[in-house]
């Protein structure tokens, strides 16, 4: 690591004193860390960045024409998963009752989401663990195959509890589109001699060209409970 500014950028350059089995030496790498999505959609259109990993919105990576002859599309499973997290000690209880807590998960239509929202971009998660990780099932499927208003409705009447059940709900901006959403980073290949040979599975990666080489996006499939 050659410089480090905290939450801006790091300088990272071949380590000379490496006695590694590798024998290709590496170029320096800038890696600039980014607060919302829009600025690093803004980089990449800019043509600022060589690399945008994490941080371009689902409508920009769906966008990307993998017939396109300088795009190269990739996909892959990742771990990575968004939840919604119920509060059980609100002030007003209203997520206490276990009737209503299933009642808000029938609710939920995972697959239009992951469709509509987030532009296929991910896929829908049925367990708390994602797939590809032990333990995973789909648990949620099993007992909500699709979102059902009536089911909701009855669960809440079966346990007496009445309606509209007022709830806040927060959450952050940006995960599908522009929005200060997790802090995203970008890195820039200096000199632009080579193009990376691959990139981490499940990673959204956008790559610019490098040297000649061919512009290529990496579209992540993230998971969605």
């Amino acid at each position: 690591m050659a410089s480090y500014t905290a939450e801006k950028s790091i300088t990272l350059r071949p380590n000379t004193a490496h006695k590694g089995a590798g024998t290709k030496r590496g170029v320096a790498v800038e890696v600039h860390c980014f607060e919302t999505s829009r600025h690093v959609e803004e980089a990449w259109n800019a043509r600022t960045v060589d690399i945008a990993y994490a941080g371009l919105p689902a409508a920009t990576l769906a966008g990307i024409d993998p017939s396109d002859e300088d795009v190269r599309l990739s996909a892959g499973d990742s771990a990575e998963a968004h939840y919604l997290v119920l509060n059980m000690r609100s002030p007003d209880k209203a997520l206490g009752r276990a009737e209503t807590r299933r009642a808000l998960a029938s609710l939920i239509d995972r697959g239009r989401l992951a469709g509509e929202v987030f532009e296929h971009t991910v896929t829908p998660l049925y367990s708390l663990v994602p797939q590809g990780v032990v333990g995973h099932s789909t648990a949620f499927f099993d007992r909500y195959p699709e979102a059902d208003a009536a089911y909701a409705a009855g669960r809440l009447r079966s346990a007496g509890i009445t309606t509209p059940v007022r709830i806040k709900l927060g959450h952050q901006n940006g995960i599908a589109w522009w929005g200060p959403a997790m802090s995203s980073a970008t890195a820039t290949h200096r000199p632009r001699s080579t193009t990376p040979s691959g990139t981490p599975s499940g990673s959204p990666i956008a790559e610019r060209p490098c040297s000649g080489s061919g512009r290529s996006g990496t579209r992540s499939r993230r998971t969605l409970p």
